[in-house]
């Protein structure tokens, strides 16, 4: 009997985790997904996934929590291995402020990423010790499919670098623009050299401009039926702003899910993507945590049984 109850304590320790992609300090969870406040300056707890990575205390790149000991971010943002002084801040809008800080225990940069054609221009940074999940922090979910008809009130946010050799950011406030994606046929008509693995996004009509994103940074965006927001691309890069304030090109998360997973397990810090099916009705997985509350009650119910037959 005592086993038992070791073995039920234990996976209820291991089944408390945040769910991605909720904004539990920003919104209740029957408006989660729906809408985000209007303005150019996002609100305390409106994107709790987005993170600073910086170097010598000056912001760098923006990048998103996946899990608690795993950040998503662009490969271009770094050289071949990681800088003595990179941190990565979590949990604030505000950069003049002090926030929580982690240091990182290493850097995955994509095998094949070509800094002249920006191919497979993402990256991985695990940190030394995992984030605490609050209101003001929690992951982003990944993508479950590559459809961009899928995603609806897609944002791209940031403090404003568009290239890793940016030192200051050009707000110290988290920024955010509306974003809309566009078919790669739309994309190759304005950029014909295009690469594979990417999405294409433009500005929403009425948005000025979209210069205060960053590289590294996210674009998420919602699902209707799901009540939570996905990262569909990662930040990779975009016209000039002086000429063009309008598209950004973006790593398709989508289209790494597989490498994401087996970078990750190499580092016996395995990632396991949690979210919804995607077969034809879209229906929502169980996720881990579900699955063990399952357990639990199963245990619960087997230790009441136990309890019972030795009063009889």
């Amino acid at each position: 009997m005592l086993l038992l109850i070791l073995l039920c304590l234990t996976s209820l320790t291991s089944s408390i985790h945040a769910e991605c992609g909720l904004r539990p300090g920003f919104e209740s969870f029957q408006l989660t997904g729906k809408k985000i406040a209007g303005g150019r300056y996002a609100k305390a707890g409106e994107f709790p996934w987005h993170v600073s990575i910086q170097s010598n205390g000056k912001h760098i790149c923006g990048g998103t929590m996946i899990s608690a000991l795993w950040i998503l971010t662009a490969a271009h943002c770094f050289a071949e291995e990681v800088p003595p002084d990179l941190t990565v801040v979590v949990g604030g809008t505000d950069l003049s402020f002090p926030l929580e800080e982690h240091k990182p225990d290493s850097l995955i940069l994509h095998e094949n990423f070509d800094s002249v054609t920006m191919q497979n221009d993402i990256a991985l940074i695990l940190l030394s010790s995992p984030i605490e999940f609050s209101n003001e922090k929690m992951p982003i979910c990944l993508p479950f499919i590559y459809d961009i008809n899928t995603w609806q009130h897609c944002w791209a946010t940031g403090w404003g670098t568009t290239n890793s050799e940016v030192a200051v950011p050009a707000s110290q406030l988290l920024q955010k623009a509306r974003m809309k994606l566009i078919s790669r046929e739309q994309c190759l008509e304005r950029m014909p050299e295009l690469g594979e693995n990417v999405v294409c996004a433009e500005l929403e009509k009425g948005e000025k401009s979209s210069c205060q994103v960053d590289s590294g940074g996210p674009l998420v965006c919602s699902y209707w039926n799901t009540m939570k927001w996905f990262q569909v691309g990662i930040i990779s890069w975009g016209e000039d702003c002086a000429e063009k304030p309008n598209h950004e090109i973006l790593m398709s998360v989508y289209s790494y899910r597989g490498w994401i997973e087996a970078e990750t397990a190499l580092r016996g810090k395995p990632f396991f993507i949690e979210g919804v099916d995607n077969g034809a009705n879209h229906k929502e997985v169980p996720s881990r945590a579900k699955t063990q509350l399952v357990f639990l009650e199963y245990c619960l119910l087997l230790f009441i049984s136990l309890i019972a037959i030795r009063l009889l």
